[in-house]
């Protein structure tokens, strides 16, 4: 018998009622500042070379943020030095930073 219940796709070492046991498990790396940054830009869906808040909530969501909204308003509170609301291309770096900290990876 393998494992628990005997699941032939689990292995023994695995615990399958363990939530936090995921099988198989994959790779991920931490991403780029270089990827990061595109992503960003690929989120300025205006091309007006400003990020508002639902522009970075879309960024976010596509990192993979459990609270995409709440990330942006976050690193709007960050990175929005001047206050009015977008990041310009002179926060672009605060903003790139910030969410470095946060440790994002790519599965």
């Amino acid at each position: 018998m393998l494992g628990l219940g005997g699941d032939a796709s689990v292995p023994k070492c695995i615990d399958k009622y363990c939530q936090r046991s995921t099988w198989p498990k994959r790779a991920s790396v931490r991403i780029t500042e270089d990827q990061l940054r595109g992503i960003f830009i690929r989120c300025d869906t205006n091309k007006d070379g400003l990020l508002s808040k639902e522009e970075l909530r879309e960024a976010f969501a596509c990192l993979g943020s459990r609270m995409p909204g709440v990330r942006a308003w976050l690193a709007l509170q960050h990175a929005d030095v001047n206050g009015d609301g977008f990041i310009n291309e002179a926060e672009f770096d605060k903003l790139v930073k910030y969410t470095l900290k946060s440790g994002y990876k790519i599965n």
